[in-house]
């Protein structure tokens, strides 16, 4: 080492720096690393509460539009507009509508539902869930809460499960108008 200023760096102190800089590198990034494990920047559910548009877009009978997104139909009759969850209620399978025959059938063990939710054959022992909707009123969207669910009790008839629809067409499962 001289006194003059221009001091050398031996070959020691650069692995010595190269060294404890590695180390450092190496701590800094499993903190990092720990810290992104507690706070994961990606959400794999969907949200359960959702606008799907204003009711003036869904005309009489049944959607399917949100059925693959958001697992529901929605129905409009001439009392009002619903949405129905696209979960069959045996096993958990998604329902397919066919309009021809007028009713759901479940591909996964035949359940048949109606385009009230009732049950009209086939192993399944509740109707169809049908969710929360209201209208927001700052844009005047409709808004289904996945989470509320109406599911009332059934009664069994010779035609299946049935609940009379006017029980059914109550706040906040149903939108008048």
């Amino acid at each position: 080492m001289s006194n003059n200023g221009d001091e050398k760096i031996t070959r020691r102190d650069f692995f010595s720096l190269v060294g404890w800089a590695g180390i450092a590198a190496t701590m800094g990034g499993s903190a990092f690393s720990f810290y992104k494990y507690y706070f994961p920047n990606v959400l794999y559910e969907s949200q359960k509460v959702f606008k799907i548009g204003k009711p003036s877009e869904y005309p009489p009978g049944l959607s399917e539009r949100w059925k693959k997104e958001r697992q529901i139909w929605v129905v409009r009759n001439e009392r009002g507009l619903y949405a129905m969850i696209s979960i069959c209620r045996h096993l958990g399978c998604t329902p397919n509508w066919f309009s021809d025959k007028k009713v759901f059938l479940c591909p996964c063990h035949g359940s048949i539902y109606d385009l009230a939710g009732n049950v009209l054959g086939g192993p399944a022992p509740r109707l169809f869930w049908r969710a929360a909707v209201k209208i927001d009123p700052v844009d005047g969207q409709i808004i289904v809460d996945f989470n509320h669910r109406q599911d009332p009790d059934p009664v069994s008839t010779e035609n299946g499960l049935m609940v009379e629809e006017a029980s059914r067409e109550v706040e906040p499962f149903f939108l008048k108008g």
